[in-house]
């Protein structure tokens, strides 16, 4: 099975074909505005957590309370989506394999003022192996057909895939 980051399996549940084009190098992202944006509010919230904690390949981890087995996200979206929860869950599985306990995350969603935890359980298990093999299905098929959604303005992909 190849290998993935927690990134890459947001991106499954938000565009495949923004996963698509990612894994074949193609990353416009670094230039948009609202990624960013979304940077310096990792930077500028729960300022006393120690941030940006490397977690191998599969990713960083916002912030973590290892004593307790707690990661946490921090997402600069307005409402909660799967693509965070399948993020998080990567990394939870990632943390478990690895040795590390990590019983939960937490999103935090700063803009709205809301939490969403995330358990690690058996059912949260079995989604993280069911989204690394669509993941792998998406990245070694085709291109997916670009498709028009609401949040598509604000990607950075839409001049690739709109133009």
């Amino acid at each position: 099975m190849m290998e993935f980051t927690g990134k890459e399996l947001n991106y499954l549940h938000v565009c495949r074909r923004k996963l698509w084009l990612f894994r074949h190098g193609i990353r416009p992202e670094l230039e948009n505005d609202l990624v960013q944006l979304g940077m310096l509010l990792g930077e500028e919230t729960f300022t006393r957590q120690e941030k940006e904690i490397p977690i191998g390949e599969a990713g960083v981890l916002d912030w973590a309370d290892f004593k307790d087995g707690v990661i946490h996200e921090t997402k600069r979206g307005r409402a909660p989506g799967g693509g965070d929860e399948a993020q998080v869950r990567y990394y939870l599985a990632w943390l478990n394999s690895h040795g590390i306990q990590a019983r939960e995350a937490v999103i935090h969603y700063p803009r709205r003022r809301e939490t969403v935890v995330v358990p690690w359980d058996e059912a949260a298990e079995q989604m993280v192996k069911q989204d690394l093999a669509d993941c792998e299905e998406v990245v070694t098929g085709s291109v997916p057909a670009a498709v028009r959604r609401s949040f598509c303005q604000k990607c950075a992909y839409e001049e690739i895939c709109f133009v």
